[in-house]
């Protein structure tokens, strides 16, 4: 579980490194344009929704809480794949070294 906390991680800073940079070299509406106007930027926005929606299943399944839940999908619609690595790395955590407390988090119970 060590390493899963460190790949968890890892990917977080990454992810945190690479939307900063992004944030203030890019132009996000320019660029955005660009890609939405071809057929994979298209096809990527459908894999990024596919890949929420997933994520949100289980997310929905973990947590006992509706509001809690609900919080951390509009956090994935809005940041994406960050928000996925920061929820993993914080379940790796939360789950102290239980495979069953981080697939089930608060219904293992």
């Amino acid at each position: 579980m060590k390493i899963a906390k460190i790949i968890s991680f890892l990917l977080l800073l990454g992810m945190t490194i690479g939307i900063t940079f992004g944030l203030i070299e890019g132009d996000f509406w320019g660029d955005g344009s660009v890609l939405m106007g071809l057929l994979w930027g298209k096809l990527t926005l459908v894999d990024f929704y596919v890949g929420i929606t997933l994520f949100s299943g289980w997310v929905i399944f973990r947590e006992c809480s509706w509001w809690r839940s609900m919080l951390w999908i509009i956090l994935l619609i809005l940041l994406g794949n960050w928000t996925t690595s920061l929820y993993v790395f914080i379940a790796l955590i939360q789950s102290r070294d239980s495979w069953s407390a981080f697939g089930y988090g608060n219904r293992r119970k």
